[in-house]
């Protein structure tokens, strides 16, 4: 009784533990904002950042101490620091990028925004421009189910030969298809997000600060870059459809046998099986 007491206990701490971890997560990803709310204004030097709260602060961007914010259980993000005469900071904010403990990477992506704000001739302009080869325009809509389908599998290409040899970023990395079960849980959850987001919205007085010149040959939200692709032949489209459909099911049995691993500790109870429940429906039998 005293070990069947223990384990219960066991398997309750390890379910609180679980749901605290979701929850925590999902508060960082549900009824939250779409996208990152920052404004660059290079006209200006401005940057404007809202707060959860929809509070909207500016700080200068010629003034601000950048270094790399460094956790041991999160990802690394840069680090702007409005800091005073003292070099105490005062307010601080992140840039929308993160990443796992890679410096160049993040060192890229300040050095993609500051390029952008030092620019003083179109010349350096377009080098920014060019730099950028894919973009959704979601800042004033949120994506589609194909956006996020899309934005989702980039993980899951070449992405670590971007810079040397761009065309090999497209090519699918194949451990995807043992990670379908798992992409298909990101797919779910981006959609929740995106559901359950909000589009932030700007009060006017930045809206006017930030208005793009209808001439902006840089203005990318009307002449975007060309959208990243790959035309697959009919035999790869016929293997990836199985390789999906394969991927999804085992996807799902294992989730059935958890779910009767977890029925089976359960005392006084006889509780029907999800796995064979799951194969009687795709074997067909209930017809």
């Amino acid at each position: 009784m005293v070990l069947l007491f223990l384990f219960l206990c066991l398997i309750g701490a390890i379910l609180f533990g679980f749901i605290y971890g979701l929850l925590r997560r999902l508060s960082r990803e549900l009824f939250t904002y779409t996208y990152f709310p920052v404004r660059f204004n290079r006209k200006n030097g401005k940057v404007y950042v809202m707060g959860a709260n929809k509070k909207v602060e500016t700080y200068d961007w010629g003034s601000l101490q950048i270094q790399v914010q460094t956790d041991a259980n999160a990802p690394w993000d840069i680090r702007c620091c409005d800091v005073d005469d003292n070099d105490i900071i005062q307010r601080t904010f992140s840039l929308p990028f993160r990443y796992d403990r890679v410096y160049k990477v993040l060192y890229g992506h300040f050095e993609f925004v500051n390029r952008y704000m030092s620019a003083t001739e179109d010349s350096e302009l377009a080098e920014v421009a060019s730099s950028i080869r894919h973009i959704f325009p979601v800042h004033q809509r949120k994506e589609t189910f194909k956006e996020s389908m899309q934005r989702s599998l980039f993980e899951y290409h070449h992405d670590f030969n971007d810079m040397e040899y761009p065309e090999d970023t497209l090519k699918l990395d194949w451990t995807f298809v043992i990670n379908i079960p798992f992409w298909l849980l990101k797919l779910l959850g981006r959609r929740l997000s995106v559901l359950t987001s909000t589009i932030p919205n700007f009060p006017f007085e930045v809206e006017v600060e930030c208005d793009i010149d209808p001439n902006d040959k840089f203005d990318l939200n009307k002449n975007p870059p060309n959208s990243p692709r790959r035309e697959y032949s009919l035999l790869e489209k016929v293997g990836i459809s199985v390789l999906l459909i394969i991927g999804s099911i085992i996807g799902l049995s294992v989730f059935a046998l958890f779910i009767d691993i977890m029925g089976a500790a359960r005392p006084h109870g006889d509780y029907p099986s999800f796995f064979k429940m799951l194969w009687d429906v795709l074997l067909l039998k209930w017809l």
